[in-house]
This record gives structure tokens, sequence and C-alpha cells, in this order.
């Protein structure tokens, strides 16, 4: 909007949505094709599912501005072509265009987010050297490192070089705030830690615990001789497995515990999980039972319920826009105060937005505020309007609501249906809401099951 202010807006979800659907496309087949090679149709959709169902997919490929929606689609890239060289590119004698596709799918996606060096770089790394030990201790035939491999790893180690030149000299130096100095309190990080824990147990549960069978039976194999355990085309599951839970250690590190940031974590381990869970199903039985009851108990409603509010409020606030513009053009002096939005960045930003629509679509001669509470609003005169939306649940309380209904009048709401967070977390806090109040002081929203809200407009009486 801001490069071309002289188009029409209206055209451009079209182009975003396509370009959604695209993406979401390729990363769909691209997972899918790589767990069927391993698992049934079955298994590889419900594999699918645990990802997709998923308040950090929710987020990324629902939001609207989230880097790790285009990492992800290369990181699959990138995973497909280092498996088409580890285990089918010798048969199919295209080794050249896979390393190809491992070089551009994977140089891309580190200039999305800094850990991806990380990851790609280690797995990598860590991928030549099982290969060269498991061929070693298993004397297999396979066991040369092949040159499209090397390739691979030659080119990659110097797109590193470039990404952290280019980081060194364009972005350190114009770092205002670090993520390591954020001042958060011990209770706090364990709070926000545990809820990462809660909202990605296949990640931080799981994985950990088939990283623990699968290094056990290595350990196995070495002392018996065994080399079923170590075969080469190991080397690979072994190397992105550890790879992914290096990757989601680095948020643990800078205390990043935003749910979507760990995302890129399930494209990263969806294949070595799914391959050793199948291998070792019988050691990883109970635990799997237990984590897929916690995804379903926490991960999932809160997934549902954010895709309702990300999807379903941009038109009732489309609406509700457009509702304004044709107040304010017809009730000249128009106040509007956006109740429960304070003067911080955030409340800035949607008065901002609610300011540019309103006038886009022909609103004019008003006055645009914001207010946390209803005591900085007395001076309004009779016909001035309050906005509320989901964005201001936090400040709305009961005695506001009452207040509302014996000053103001509604003359417009937007409400939707939609689902209800009514997960494990929403439940606790419930519970302690009614029979341990003394604990919810800190809560940020009375509205414990994210219900779905709509967007309403008020007039003074």
């Amino acid at each position: 909007m801001r490069l071309f202010p002289t188009s029409d807006i209206l055209t451009a979800p079209r182009i975003y949505f396509f370009a959604n659907v695209v993406l979401f496309a390729l990363l769909t087949c691209v997972l899918l094709y790589l767990l069927m090679q391993i698992l049934p149709l079955s298994h590889s959709v419900a594999a699918l599912l645990i990802c997709f169902i998923n308040i950090g997919f929710v987020i990324v490929f629902m939001g609207v501005c989230f880097p790790e929606r285009v990492q992800v689609v290369w990181l699959s890239g990138y995973i497909l072509g280092l498996f088409v060289l580890a285990h089918k590119a010798h048969k199919q004698k295209r080794s050249g265009l896979w390393a190809l596709v491992c070089i551009v799918c994977g140089g891309a996606s580190m200039f999305y987010k800094e850990p991806d060096c990380l990851f790609i770089c280690g797995s990598l790394a860590m991928f030549i050297a099982l290969r060269f030990y498991y061929g070693h201790k298993s004397r297999s035939k396979n066991k040369r490192i092949t040159m499209p491999i090397i390739i691979v790893g030659l080119a990659l180690g110097l797109i590193v070089c470039v990404f952290i030149g280019l980081y060194l000299w364009l972005v350190v130096p114009n770092i205002q705030k670090s993520y390591a100095n954020f001042g958060l309190k011990n209770l706090q990080v364990a709070k926000d830690m545990l809820n990462a824990i809660a909202h990605h147990p296949f990640l931080f549960l799981f994985a950990p615990a088939v990283l623990a069978v699968r290094v056990q039976k290595v350990l196995q194999a070495l002392k018996t001789n065994d080399t079923k355990a170590l075969h080469t085309s190991y080397a690979f599951y072994d190397a992105l497995l550890v790879a992914a839970l290096a990757y989601g250690a680095s948020f643990f590190v800078l205390m990043i515990f935003t749910p979507y940031y760990f995302f890129p974590c399930y494209v990263m381990a969806l294949l070595p999980v799914a391959f050793y869970t199948k291998m070792y199903y019988v050691h990883l039985r109970k635990l799997f039972i237990i984590v897929v009851l916690a995804h379903i108990l926490v991960n999932v409603p809160s997934a549902l319920s954010r895709y309702t509010s990300i999807k379903l409020l941009p038109p009732h606030y489309l609406q509700a826009t457009q509702f304004l513009a044709d107040y304010t053009h017809a009730n000249a002096g128009t106040n509007i105060v956006m109740l429960g939005q304070g003067s911080d960045p955030l409340g800035k930003a949607f008065c901002g937005y609610l300011e540019w629509f309103a006038r886009y679509f022909g609103g004019k001669d008003f006055a645009l505020a914001t207010s946390p509470t209803l005591t900085a609003i007395d001076s309004l005169k009779s016909g001035d309007l309050l906005y509320l939306d989901s964005y201001t649940q936090a400040y709305i309380t009961p005695q506001i609501l009452a207040r509302l209904s014996v000053d103001y009048e509604v003359i417009f709401s937007s409400g939707y249906v939609g689902f209800y967070d009514v997960g494990l977390k929403s439940l606790a806090k419930y519970l302690l809401l009614h029979y341990a109040p003394k604990y919810t002081k800190n809560l940020s929203s009375s509205n414990i099951f994210n219900a779905p809200l709509g967007v309403y407009i008020y007039r003074v009486r």
C-alpha cells in the first residue's frame, strides 16, 4: 500500500492468498513425498496433520508478515535434495541437479533466519561425518562421500561466509536491542519455557526421546559389532534430528519462546522422527500416546482458536471501517476513540490502520484517538463513537461493558462464530479464576477461552 498508494488495495489480498496457496502446496507436496518414502499414505497424512494443526503453522501461514513461511519452503527443498543425494542420486544419475537444488534452497533459506545457518551447516557437516563413520564401521560399499555432496558442502560453506560478512557489515552495527537482554525474571522465563513445551510436546518431549533411543542403539551396535544400526543411510536422519533440536535450543538460549518461532523445527525433525518412530516404536509407544494426547489437548484448541481470529476478524474489520467512513461523512466533527488501546507502539499502529482505512473509504472531518479505559473519554459529546475489536479485549471488564450499555448505544456490531480455546491451559486458568482468584491477578484477559470477538461501535447517547 505504501509503495503503490494509488492502487486498489482490494485486489492485493488476491495476490497474497494466491502466493500463500502456492507456498503451502509446495511445502505439503515435498513433505508428503518424503514421508511416503518411509510410511504408508495414512500415516504420512497423520504426521502432516500434526504439523499443520499447530499454533505455529497457523500463525506463520495465516498471518501477514512472517519470514518463516518462505523459510520452511526453502528448507523443505534443501531436505528433499539432501535426501535424494543420500539415497537415490546414484540410481537416477541426476546427482548434479539435486546438488543444485540443495545449494539454491539451502542458500536461500539462510537469508530468512539466522539459525538456519546453524541447522543447514550443522546438519550437512554431521551428515558427512556420520556417513563416513557408519560406512567405516559397517564396512559398507557406500561409505565414500560422493563428489556432489562435497560440492554442496563447499558451496553452502561459501554462502555462509557471504551471509556472515553481510550480517556483520549491514546488521550488527545497527542493532539497538539484543534478544539476550530482555530482563525477564526467572519466574517469567520458567513460565514461558513451560508454555513452549506444552505447545510443542512433539519437539521438546518426543524428539529428544527419539534421539536418546537412537543414541542407545548406536552405542549397542558399536559394542556388539552389529552393523544393522550403522547403515550409511541412517546418517541422513541422525543429522537432521540433531540439527533440528539444536535449532530449537538456540531460541531457548536467547529466551525467545514465541510459539511460531519453533515451526521450522517441525519441518526439520518430521522425517527423522517418523523414520525412527517406525523403527523403534516398541520403545517409544507409551510416550508417543502421551504426546499425541498432549498435542490434542493443548496445541489443537489453540491452533483452531487462532485460526478463527486470524481468518474471520479481517472481513468484519473491513465492514466496520466502511461503516465509520459513512458515519463520519454524514456527521462532521465526529470524535472516535479506540477503547482499550494505549499509547504504546502497538496501539498507535492499530490506530493508524483504522484511520487509514476509514479515510480510504471516504471518511472525513473526524478525530481518532486511543484510550485504555473509560475514564479518559468522559469529555466526549453526544454522537461521538467508541470502537472495540478483539485486540482491545485485555482492557475490557464486565464493569466497563455494564457502563457502556447505559451511557452508549450499539450502532454497529459484527460478531462471528468460531472455535474456542478449550485446552488444558485455559481450563486451568478458569479453575484458578473461580477457586483461587488471588493467583489470577496477572491474567492479561478475562476472555480465558479466547471466545471469538467481533467488532463493535458505540455512540454516546
